[in-house]
């Protein structure tokens, strides 16, 4: 018995130091980099994602919640405490890091965060059609019986809600993406973020990078699942936060789902539930 968990509780502590040290590596060079005044460079703390799908092999685990699992069965061997702490304070350092960037290069999510948001949109918001390059109203979409969904990304069919789809991003990048999803639902361009910035969404390292989220980008890789892919020069800003919001048929906002996270997507059946309370009358 003995002989069978020393490999196991070596092969969790050689797993734990690797990760710990690349990812002590991939944080230490964006601070540099940042340091020297090339803000740019952050991204380059993508490449936790990939040590994390590594992390994962090595362990034959699919998650950072079955990781916990494994190394909470040999928690009463120090060097595995040790190296839990180890990366719990790299977990720290990380998105304490995230956090004063966002801070140093004035990213838009904090001064947003303490604007009052938007209860309803305008029928004369300005947007552009993705499909047919032109020139659209809100009002467009109001009045029609039905609540809108609005998204950055998403896939939901419910009776009474239409869905359209939103983005700040290019006319090609849009054409490119609906082409690459095969997303059947109408796509509406904002370049201005104008709906962006009356739903309070700004622009953030810490939300987008956040240690956990990086991790979350490991498991896909791990599983081999892809992302909808796109040519760089499609990629305007990969900061901008995102989120889901339904509007009813005057334009008033009735479920509001702002992201705080790339992955932090509400389930269709949370979305429809949330417009059914918000359209019913106030006691007021």
């Amino acid at each position: 018995m003995a002989d069978e968990v020393k490999p196991k509780k070596d092969i969790l502590i050689n797993a734990l130091s690797d990760f710990v040290s690349v990812g002590r590596s991939i944080l230490k060079k964006a601070d540099n980099e940042c340091s020297k005044g090339h803000p740019q460079e952050i991204a380059s703390v993508f490449g936790l994602a990939a040590a994390a799908a590594s992390f994962f092999t090595s362990l034959s685990v699919k998650k950072r919640s079955e990781a916990e699992e494994l190394w909470k069965t040999a928690y009463h061997h120090a060097e595995v405490r040790d190296c839990v702490e180890d990366l719990l304070q790299l977990e720290v350092d990380w998105d304490t890091f995230l956090q004063r960037q966002d801070v140093e290069q004035q990213m838009s999510d904090r001064l947003m965060g303490q604007r009052p948001k938007a209860e309803s949109l305008t029928g004369e918001m300005v947007l552009t059609n993705a499909r047919t390059r032109g020139v659209v109203n809100l009002s467009q979409y109001l009045g029609k019986g039905e609540s809108l969904l609005l998204a950055n990304q998403g896939l939901l069919d419910a009776q009474s809600v239409r869905v359209l789809v939103i983005s700040f991003g290019c006319q090609e990048g849009a054409e490119y993406w609906l082409e690459d999803t095969g997303c059947k639902y109408d796509m509406l361009l904002d370049p201005q973020k104008n709906m962006y910035t009356a739903f309070g969404l700004g622009r953030s390292h810490a939300k987008v990078f956040k240690f956990n989220n990086m991790l979350e980008f490991g498991e896909y890789s791990f599983l081999n699942r892809t992302f909808p892919q796109a040519p760089r020069h499609f990629i305007t800003d990969i900061y901008q936060m995102g989120g889901d919001f339904v509007l009813d048929e005057g334009g008033r906002v009735i479920y509001s789902h702002p992201s705080q996270g790339p992955m932090d997507r509400p389930a269709a059946a949370e979305i429809l539930a949330g417009a059914a309370e918000g359209r019913r009358p106030s006691d007021a």
